[in-house]
């Protein structure tokens, strides 16, 4: 299994399938964005994007915004979203972030909890997904 950067693109039919993206409205390749990618021969089985931005619940703090993090259902329960999250870290750290996270949705907030997040803030709704989402946090300096 390898993890590879790719271009947004690589991307569309795992999350449409894994998040259900109906088509890839929601704009992921603007400046600074970064997508990993892990790809088991051609199959793209794992994504997640990255970028530098600062994080409302810890305000001057470098950060690191991660989103549309999906794995294959067929590849869940593996380690590969867990090997995206220290993909996303590894970068972080490299460039002096202190924080990475993301608006997660309800049904992956066990995940990054069970990875180390903290959950922030109240609930809310995406304004891009209509989803119920909250802030994931991770501290990256110990």
């Amino acid at each position: 299994m390898d993890l590879v950067e790719a271009a947004p693109e690589q991307t569309y039919r795992l999350r449409s399938e894994v998040l259900g993206w109906g088509s890839p409205a929601i704009s992921i390749d603007g400046d600074g964005a970064g997508h990993l990618v892990l790809v088991d021969g051609a199959a793209v089985v794992g994504a997640v994007s990255h970028v530098a931005w600062p994080c409302p619940d810890e305000p001057g703090v470098p950060a690191r915004y991660f989103w549309a993090m999906a794995v294959d259902g067929a590849y869940q329960g593996r380690g590969f979203g867990r090997r995206l999250l220290a993909a996303v870290a590894d970068r972080a750290r490299a460039q002096g972030e202190r924080v990475m996270w993301a608006d997660a949705r309800e049904s992956a907030v066990g995940f990054y909890v069970a990875c180390g997040a903290r959950v922030t803030g109240d609930p809310y709704v995406d304004e891009g997904t209509g989803l119920p989402v909250c802030h994931v946090v991770f501290r990256l300096d110990g």
